[in-house]
């Protein structure tokens, strides 16, 4: 038997704890410990974090908490321990708890209640029902806790405290918008009336191609802590493996699972990883918190990517050719401008930018080419070409072009991806960590165009850096021998 020691928390991505301000989670801990499911020490830190009261108002800070993580890591006891601790805030509070199906929810709440009436809280409870539909445990304080469905709920005629909406994965953008629609403006007369903040919990593992709800809240939310944008009242915790990384690694898995050594042993990995067979994305989405793109060929080996990842250099002291590759998500949502650097030993690819839309991309485009005197990549087609135009016809008061753009055909632009793919084999291009392209690493996928395949464009699969990435690198070995180094 293998003993590995618990692994420390490392999540990919977590609200730091503001400690002037003083935290309910201690009380969330005790309840936790009286339902006989003590906190773990990931429940114990979002706990503290969500908890946090406002020194101004002596309530909740936050309003929101979005948390992402992996199966057999204890998310719904630590959200029961979360909701019992709402409802006995104060007298005829409202608590609400919304699973994918109310079966699943009914499921639920009965394993809540058995918990609840073996504990010391049990005195509290003034009545429960147990009916199907009509689910409720009533506390003598005129508090209420309920389970529910959110594929069987609108959310309509709410009112609203506390409102948990659990493996919101399987929730489509259009039905959060009627349970949201339907409970948040309960809310917005309860902060007076109770002097407690309602709060929301957005809580599952990654979602597949089809989560059209919580797929772009967790980007959206990932993209503001990269750029280092203030929150606001939202809360983000996601824990899983590092992007890119290997999710058949158990070694990988074992060191970024909060359950890892406290639910489970390293030895029991193996049985888990059995229990998948074949179904490898399955597995990354469960065990290593993984988006499930629904693409089954992907293109680039998580062992390949971690092998050839390279430290980012300091533009200040890069004396090697650059080119910029720049590519346009579809729907013309982002622009990713990737620069590939020649070194002394192979070319690195190095993010940029990540910009929003594309109207911020000419002018930071025509900053980085004054600046280093490299040319630019990007295709004709696609959803780059509205951008491409604006380049190759934006001309100077001399009529001189100003942006200049590697000659890149059409035929090129077929062939691209296979070149890349090629220099990543032979080890003849390296990529500095960053946390978008470590991530579409592990998305991109192909799609054939006759004998040759190109980057897939599809909804879920979009990788805009490696796309971008391919065009630096085609870029930079195709610039004229006399193309003089970058000047920084």
């Amino acid at each position: 038997m293998s003993v590995k020691p618990t692994p420390s928390l490392k999540p990919r991505y977590a609200t730091p704890r503001n400690l002037a301000r003083p935290t309910d989670g201690a009380k969330e801990a005790r309840i936790a410990e009286a339902l006989g499911t003590p906190f773990l020490p990931w429940q114990r830190m979002v706990s503290d974090v969500f908890g946090e009261i406002d020194p101004d108002t002596g309530t909740y800070y936050y309003d929101t908490l979005v948390l992402t993580v992996q199966r057999q890591a204890g998310k719904t006891t630590r959200e029961r321990a979360t909701e019992t601790r709402n409802a006995l805030w104060g007298p005829n509070r409202r608590v609400w708890y919304l699973a994918q199906t109310g079966k699943d929810a009914s499921q639920q709440f009965r394993e809540y209640i058995t918990g609840f009436d073996k504990s010391p809280l049990a005195p509290l409870a003034a009545s429960k029902r147990m009916s199907n539909g009509s689910m409720c445990l009533t506390l003598k304080n005129g508090s209420t806790i309920q389970p529910g469905g959110t594929t069987d709920s609108g959310g309509h005629g709410f009112q609203g405290d506390s409102l948990t909406l659990d493996e919101c994965w399987a929730l489509p953008a259009d039905k959060a918008k009627a349970i949201l629609d339907g409970f948040l403006p309960t809310t917005t007369t309860r902060l007076k009336l109770t002097g407690v903040r309602p709060r929301l919990t957005f809580c599952s593992t990654e979602g597949t191609a089809e989560s059209t709800f919580f797929n772009p809240k967790l980007d959206e939310l990932r993209a503001m802590m990269d750029a280092g944008e203030p929150m606001g009242r939202t809360c983000f915790f996601d824990f899983g493996i590092p992007f890119g990384s290997d999710p058949e690694d158990l070694d990988n898995i074992w060191a970024h699972h909060p359950g890892a050594g406290h639910l489970f042993d390293y030895d029991q990995l193996a049985d888990f990883r059995r229990q998948f067979s074949q179904d490898a994305a399955g597995w990354a989405r469960a065990f290593g918190n993984l988006r499930d793109s629904g693409i089954i060929d992907r293109a680039i080996d998580p062992q390949l990517w971690q092998s050839t990842s390279a430290n980012a250099i300091d533009p200040a002291e890069a004396t090697g050719r650059v080119c910029f590759g720049v590519a346009v998500a579809m729907g013309g949502i982002g622009t990713a401008i990737v620069a590939c650097i020649e070194t002394e030993a192979v070319p690195l690819l190095q993010v940029v930018d990540v910009l929003p839309g594309t109207g911020s991309a000419p002018e930071r485009l025509r900053e980085l080419q004054e600046r280093y005197h490299a040319p630019i990549c990007i295709d004709m087609r696609g959803p780059s070409a509205a951008l491409a135009d604006r380049l190759r016809l934006s001309l100077d008061e001399w009529g001189i072009a100003r942006y200049e753009l590697v000659d890149m055909r059409a035929a090129d632009a077929v062939t691209a991806p296979q070149a890349f793919m090629s220099a990543l084999d032979q080890h003849a291009v390296n990529h500095a960590p960053d946390s978008d392209m470590d991530r579409e690493a592990g998305l991109a996928g192909k799609r054939m165009s006759g004998d040759a395949w190109l980057w897939n464009r599809a909804e879920g699969v979009n990788a805009p850096t490696i796309e971008a990435a391919t065009l630096a690198l085609w870029g930079l070995t195709h610039m004229p021998d006399d193309t003089p180094p970058g000047v920084y």
